[in-house]
């Protein structure tokens, strides 16, 4: 099966496809066979939306417009040998050229294009190479499509560096939207982590009772904005925000999950301070914790960004340390120390 056809295929299926790359070759004579030598290549930015797409030449993604569609699997018969087609335009510096061909043995495409001056050619259209572009994050997708729901994606906000590509849930509805859920601590997990590689990479793909213990470790670059919530139940969390972070402060925030990786940062970057409410203009509570008697951030005993900031509310941060290690979960924002594995966490980047 052709790369087009199974990304069609999945479109038509109901699953939302990433951008590709395909290669664009054209000459100016017009008799049926691509020529060997004068043509032009063009590298396009492909994103399909069911059997139609759009796409950008990705050296100059500016300086012209393609649109085109593919023709749907019902009216030719995938595997027969009979070709599928395919017809686009580009329009670019004021003019339209329209493009119609039919799928090639060799995965990919090959037709006839005519220009406004009765300038004409011929073209292929190559997908067999094709290399996946995932989106980097929730925002990016939201930002792309306001109309993507809530749900997993397949996003990589490391792009083209070695940290691979994962399935992550985005919540697209709450607090503007285009949040990726980078962490999840189970309501049964026993106490703390000692460093966030203890973690699964994978954190779970829901944000209703998690039962994956799992933190995302690859770079934050895609991000800016953190949102945490602890002793999450079916109705509430206890939320804390921060926005327009630095890398730094970013990073930070993922090591207080981890209470030696705390530790031993803390001595660089400072704890990044957070807000109880989205909008809100008090003042930012800094380090995010509540400063009291026997508490601060240089203890072991907890894990997590926000330590008892919620005016009412003690006993109120992610998870355990090594006081109490057994206790499951995230605890209840009580008073009542220990968590009783009916609360979990979950850590969010946008």
């Amino acid at each position: 099966m052709s790369k087009i056809t199974a990304l069609l295929l999945a479109a038509l299926s109901g699953h939302a496809t990433a951008n590709v790359q395909w290669d664009l070759v054209t000459d100016s004579h017009l008799d049926g066979v691509l020529a060997t030598s004068g043509t032009q290549l063009q590298q396009l930015t492909v994103q399909m939306h069911a059997n139609k797409f759009n796409a950008t030449d990705a050296q100059a993604p500016e300086a012209s417009l393609i649109q085109g569609e593919f023709e749907l699997p019902k009216t030719f018969e995938i595997g027969s040998g009979l070709k599928q087609r395919v017809q686009f335009s580009i329009a670019k510096d004021g003019a339209r050229f329209y493009f119609l061909g039919q799928g090639s043995e060799q995965d990919g495409y090959q037709g006839t294009w005519y220009g406004p001056n009765n300038d004409s050619g011929d073209f292929t259209l190559t997908t067999q190479t094709a290399i996946e572009v995932l989106p980097a994050s929730c925002a990016q997708i939201l930002s792309e499509n306001p109309d993507a729901q809530s749900g997993v994606y397949n996003i990589d906000p490391d792009g083209s560096g070695s940290h691979p590509g994962f399935d992550a849930y985005c919540d697209m509805d709450t607090d503007e939207g285009g949040w990726t859920l980078i962490g999840t601590y189970s309501k049964s997990e026993p106490g703390g982590k000692k460093y966030i590689s203890e973690y699964n990479p994978q954190p779970d793909v829901t944000a209703i009772s998690p039962t994956v213990t799992g933190l995302y470790q690859g770079p934050l670059s895609a991000f800016r904005d953190v949102r945490e919530q602890v002793s999450c139940d079916y109705a509430s969390c206890r939320t804390v925000y921060q926005s327009s972070m630095s890398q730094a402060e970013l990073e930070m925030v993922r090591y207080t999950w981890g209470y030696e990786d705390q530790q031993a940062h803390q001595k660089d970057t400072p704890l990044p301070s957070c807000r109880t409410a989205y909008v809100t203009n008090e003042e930012p509570i800094e380090n995010c914790l509540y400063v009291k008697d026997g508490q601060n951030r240089n203890n072991t005993n907890v894990v997590g960004w926000q330590r008892d900031v919620h005016p009412g509310y003690s006993a109120c941060w992610l998870a355990h340390g090594v006081y109490s290690p057994d206790s499951l979960g995230s605890p209840r924002c009580s008073g009542t120390l220990k968590g009783n594995a009916t609360r979990w966490g979950l850590l969010w980047a946008r």
